[in-house]
């Protein structure tokens, strides 16, 4: 548990250890299949165990009504603040450029009034190029103080742009004076940039009216079939699934220069390179590619392979999204934790379930939650020790190998006897499943007609201890006794044979 927890806030003892082994342990019939039940989400918590350790709830102060109403009071205040500076700000800004749309218009209407050389040098002053780059900035500073007195009074501006003045665009150029052709030329941007955005709209209008109607004929194939309907959206969303899956195994192949898929990838691009045409001079001379040995020429690669991914990506999480929000609303059986994003997320892998568990949700701020052990794999792990030591990296047999080869020693006769009378004792004899495991094993290695029998003592716990009583108790085995002199000086592992014990 320490490794399986390694920042857990307290340390286990040994006492506390073996009360888990004591009460939640048991030994598994068939170890694989436990296995693969703990893996499973829908049997997962009939096997996980939460252990609460004792921990120092932190002491959270209340506060008094008083003293809540006086904080909203508090924020409300500071909000009212800001939002009177934001519209002073705004208002500053409005009279501004107010002051500024009265400067450049009267600047606009002096050209009238006084010569023209007069003017242009108050035009330069004035920081303007001519006088279209003047009606230009007149026409900003008028749709921008529109626009800002129309948020004030909370009315919703048309976004549809008058279409731009095409009065020159027919005008040939000789019939036109040098301002004449440069004003032509900004017509036909505009018109151009319009164009644009008429197509676009266009285009945008014929996609929503497409996404309608393709949404009224799922409708209505859902409406027609529905189990059909669903099971047809599942098999789309795995293959979207399926696509990303690749998408993504193809682009770790391609971070490693040496994989087939990146070298296969980086001798396309070089052979693009070389179809490029070289001068006479440079084809004479029989010169090897190199492309490629440089690491910038992998850096230019990398962003290569970016450039297309990213995009369809974008497309088939865009589709995925749309598939799974009609499975999680049609499909009762479909459930938010079996979303894409919630499946590939860290806290839907096996090694977070097993340390966390699946109810109540992980949540890295309750305290109660750090001081949790959740106990699952264990309870059936430490137990198959006595059958799979290697387990715990133990080079040697396991129980019911040793009780095989234990039974080989005697002739056939006494083998029936003794698997007719297999006895259990001791303490670890009352962790549960440990007779079944026993006897399913050992009849899974002898014929079928083998008469197995188990048994275990009435008080396994102390059993034991009360048979080596018995013994000591007997005055005619004070022979096998070690006396003090004896253990002083040969230590604690000398023993006398004697006939209860292994060595005949």
């Amino acid at each position: 548990m320490q490794l399986k927890y390694p920042t857990f806030p307290t340390k286990m003892t040994v006492g506390q250890a073996e009360d888990l082994v004591r009460t939640h342990t048991f030994v598994a019939k068939d170890y694989q299949e436990t296995l693969k039940r703990i893996e499973d989400r829908n049997t997962f918590q009939e096997i996980d165990r939460i252990i609460q350790f004792p921990f120092t709830a932190p002491i959270v102060e209340e506060k008094s009504a008083e003293e809540l109403a006086r904080q909203a009071a508090k924020r409300e205040e500071n909000a009212r603040r800001l939002r009177e500076s934001a519209a002073r700000s705004r208002l500053e800004k409005l009279v501004a450029r107010e002051q500024q749309y009265e400067a450049f218009t009267n600047l606009k209407n002096a050209k009238g009034t006084i010569k023209k050389a007069d003017w242009l040098a108050q035009l330069k002053e004035a920081g303007f190029k001519d006088e279209s780059d003047l009606d230009d900035t007149i026409k900003q500073l008028d749709t921008a103080i529109q626009r800002a007195r129309n948020k004030e009074l909370g009315i919703e501006e048309n976004e549809e742009k008058e279409p731009p003045a095409t009065d020159l665009i027919n005008i040939p150029d000789d019939q036109l004076d040098e301002a004449g052709k440069k004003e032509k030329k900004k017509q036909k941007l505009m018109k151009a940039n319009y164009d644009a955005r008429q197509r676009a709209k266009k285009a945008k209008e014929e996609a929503r009216l497409k996404e309608e109607e393709e949404a009224r004929l799922e409708e209505q194939k859902r409406k027609e079939d529905p189990a059909g309907w669903v099971q047809s959206i599942k098999e789309k969303r795995q293959q979207v699934i399926d696509r990303l899956k690749k998408r993504k195994r193809l682009a770790s192949e391609l971070a490693d220069r040496r994989s087939r898929a990146s070298q296969l990838r980086m001798k396309s691009i070089a052979n693009l390179a070389s179809d490029s045409p070289t001068s006479k001079r440079r084809r004479k001379g029989a010169e090897e590619d190199t492309f490629g040995q440089d690491d910038e020429d992998w850096a230019i690669y990398r962003e290569i392979s970016r450039e297309d991914e990213s995009d369809e990506e974008e497309e088939d999480m865009s589709q995925l999204n749309q598939y799974e929000s009609l499975l999680l609303q049609y499909d009762p059986d479909f459930l938010p934790e079996h979303l894409y994003e919630s499946m590939s997320s860290p806290t839907n892998t096996l090694i977070h379930l097993l340390t966390r568990g699946m109810y109540p949700p992980w949540d890295p701020t309750d305290i109660a939650q750090s001081y949790q052990l959740h106990v699952n794999v264990e309870r059936v792990r430490v137990p198959e020790v006595l059958f799979q030591p290697n387990i715990i990296g133990l080079d040697q047999a396991g129980l019911i190998e040793t009780v095989n080869d234990i039974v080989k020693t005697f002739d056939v006769n006494q083998r029936q006897k003794i698997m007719q009378n297999i006895f259990l004792t001791g303490g670890y004899s009352q962790v549960p499943g440990l007779s079944d495991r026993i006897h399913a094993s050992l009849q899974s290695i002898y014929p079928v007609n083998t008469n197995i029998t188990v048994k275990r003592a009435k008080n396994p716990l102390l059993d034991a201890w009360r048979g080596a009583a018995m013994f000591g108790q007997d005055n005619t085995n004070k022979q096998y006794f070690v006396t003090r002199k004896e253990y002083e000086e040969y230590g604690s592992d000398y023993l006398k044979e004697h006939g209860l014990g292994n060595i005949n």
